[in-house]
């Protein structure tokens, strides 16, 4: 054989070339790095807090959890709890590009509502594909279609994967798709839907496939029936732990570590203390120690992967501001409820039903201001009105600074809201004066700032009403279904008969009941006028009005679908217009911001409510307190003195006792 034929013979070996081709061809594939397709390939805007590459050195816990999505990790179901803005939308978009790329496959990206998943496309994906050539290579130019409702899609120029982006409100519209892969952003906001569940119907999507990925993220809310509570409780239960910078023990960074010792005087000393060495850890040491933490599960039998993480791990955040935001929230129950949810990544444990109604009554008749007075520290004056079929109950309240108010008054207008005698009544209202404590004397020289009423039943009629003021002075409420509605939020239209749409000026207003009733009932707990987030009664309030304020509790109910929700109920022969009427007060302080009073604006308006009341008193007659802002402060005068105050009216006839005693005036 020449030199040049043994120089081939390889060639002619038919089973040494298909052992080699069969090694390359069927040699599986390494399993999908997310971490590292992410350091490769994504890039932020200027749009994001950490422009420029993706650095997995910044939050190193998030190796770990992007491992546990990689289809090669048998759990099905990863759960990510934790604080807001700690980089949790930047997992699931990396989840997202890199099962486009690395795993291509059908993906569904659900988000609570149709418009929080249109706003995510615009605010957080066309921006990464943007500042992502390899999604855009993979993508082709920017594009997406309309489908039914709001969805969202994202197909491969290969058709080998695509996403679809919905509501999981969208219903029908989603209802014929299915995933391998899915992510459920924002859990803890879904709805039960009358069809079912959301999240039930949600993992349906990937019930077909045997090796799906679900990934549920979520900051908490209530913890009574909050779903990534819940989720992440049937999981691993991981926490991050980091080695003390001193003694180099394991540990994780607990709230209540820095909380036991916070300097509320000195905010920016706040720190950790080891609790092998009981050295200082200190921010500074941040860094250091989350480069060399682990994570360490509670629950490691779990078939499910779940992981908790907060502020004071996220660089975003600095231990000083956590401390700050701690020391302003404390004491107010809705302000805690926030902290803990935003910033702790807790869910809020608030009671359930209010205290007996009669430690209130009997804390009120010791202890309460004089009835229709604003006490002071009552800096925003306003009112809630609730609409029955032959009267209509208004409840006047004052709110302070650090979450306290008082109930100053109550009273019980004949007649429907549909008739004269009903709305020349409330008309009074607006122009009616009260005294006030500011200034040391009493005169009657404060107005109304806003009445909220409600506008849920007779609609159309509390409409004529209202309309005929401005929207600064009066504003119609309703309470939303949602349990995790938010306390206010406008309601720009409605329909008409015929389906159009209808324009509310802005007038109208859904109010996140549930969630205020929660913090009202804890408020309505503390004892001690000085606390923040105190509730004060005048004297003089009959038993029925403490009854009905404390008439609800929240209990389950199993729906016929199986699935328990928590709802609100009372007592079926109990009244609650009290409760209602006090929800709906708080939601008109809300709109006067009440929630934003900073001390600054709280010393402002006493100044001009006590130079206020010198002046009447100087001048001895009854000019009215003209404020320089309509929001924040005490409304505006009406160019006619106003009547003098309406004699108490009776309640109807079957509606109980008057709620209010005579006024010497």
């Amino acid at each position: 054989m020449s030199d040049v034929a043994a120089d081939f013979r390889p060639l002619a070996n038919l089973d040494w070339l298909f052992a080699t081709v069969a090694q390359k061809v069927l040699e599986p594939p390494a399993p999908p790095d997310y971490s590292a397709w992410a350091h490769e390939y994504v890039r932020f805007g200027e749009e994001s807090p950490f422009p420029g590459r993706y650095d997995p050195r910044r939050m190193p816990q998030f190796k770990r959890i992007l491992e546990g999505l990689s289809p090669d990790h048998p759990a099905r179901i990863v759960t990510l709890m934790g604080s807001a803005q700690i980089g949790k939308s930047v997992i699931c978009q990396v989840f997202v590009g890199g099962s486009l790329d690395l795993d291509p496959c059908q993906v569904i990206y659900y988000h609570p509502t149709e418009s929080n998943a249109t706003e995510w496309v615009r605010t957080k994906w066309k921006p990464m594909i943007r500042n992502t050539p390899r999604l855009r290579e993979l993508l082709g130019e920017e594009r997406s279609r309309s489908g039914q409702q709001s969805i969202l899609y994202y197909e491969r120029q290969d058709g080998r994967g695509a996403l679809t982006v919905a509501g999981s409100n969208s219903g029908p519209a989603v209802s014929m798709k299915s995933a391998r892969v899915q992510i459920q952003d924002d859990l803890s906001k879904w709805e039960v839907l009358k069809a079912g569940d959301s999240e039930t119907g949600a993992d349906s999507r990937s019930m077909a496939f045997l090796f799906a990925k679900i990934f549920k993220v979520s900051t908490p809310l209530l913890e009574h029936n909050c779903r990534i509570t819940r989720n992440y409780k049937a999981g691993t239960q991981e926490h991050y732990h980091v080695p003390c910078p001193h003694c180099g023990v394991m540990q994780e960074l607990v709230w209540e570590n820095m909380l036991a010792g916070l300097d509320e005087a000195d905010p920016d000393d706040a720190h950790f203390t080891c609790v092998a060495c009981d050295e200082r850890i200190e921010e500074r040491h941040r860094n250091q120690m989350i480069a060399s933490g682990d994570w360490v599960a509670n629950n490691p039998g779990a078939a499910d992967l779940s992981f908790y993480i907060w502020a004071a791990y996220s660089p975003s955040q600095s231990w000083a501001n956590i401390a700050r935001a701690w020391i302003k929230a404390k004491g107010n129950p809705a302000a805690e409820m926030v902290f803990l949810n935003d910033t702790i990544g807790r869910a809020y444990k608030g009671v359930g039903e209010s205290p007996p109604w009669e430690a209130l009554r009997d804390r009120a008749k010791e202890f309460g201001h004089k009835l229709g007075v604003i006490p002071h520290g009552g800096l925003i004056f306003v009112a809630g009105a609730d609409c029955q079929k032959d009267h209509v109950e208004v409840q006047f309240q004052a709110f302070g600074r650090d979450g306290r108010r008082w109930v100053v008054e109550y009273r019980v207008i004949p007649g429907h809201i549909s008739t004269d005698a009903c709305r020349t009544k409330l008309d009074e209202l607006l122009l009616e004066t009260w005294p006030d404590e500011h200034g040391g004397e009493r005169v009657p020289h404060r107005k109304l700032q806003m009445l909220a009423i409600d506008g849920n039943a007779w609609t159309r009629d509390v409409e004529d009403w209202a309309k005929k003021h401005p929207e600064t002075r009066v504003i119609m409420v309703r309470g939303a279904r949602s349990e995790t509605a938010p306390p206010l939020a406008a309601t720009q239209t409605d329909k008409k008969p015929d389906g159009k749409p209808r324009k509310r000026q802005k007038r109208f207003y859904n109010v996140g009941v549930s969630g205020l009733k929660t913090t009202l009932y804890t408020a309505l707990a503390k004892d001690d006028p000085q606390e923040r987030g105190f509730v004060g009664f005048p004297q003089g309030l009959e038993d029925e009005y403490f009854q009905e304020l404390c008439s609800e509790r929240r209990t389950p109910k199993k729906r016929a679908d199986g699935f328990t929700v928590y709802v609100w109920t009372k007592p079926e022969a109990q009244d609650n217009e009290a409760l209602d009427t006090a929800i709906y007060a708080e939601a008109a302080a809300i709109r006067c911001g009440w929630r934003a009073l900073t001390d600054k604006a709280a010393d402002e308006i006493e100044a001009r409510l006590a130079a206020a009341g010198a002046e009447i008193r100087n001048a001895a007659h009854p000019d009215l307190f003209e404020p320089s802002r309509p929001i924040v402060a005490a409304a505006p005068a009406p160019e006619t003195p106003a009547p003098p105050p309406a004699s108490p009216q009776p309640r109807p006839a079957g509606r109980g006792r008057v709620l209010r005693s005579s006024l010497a005036r």
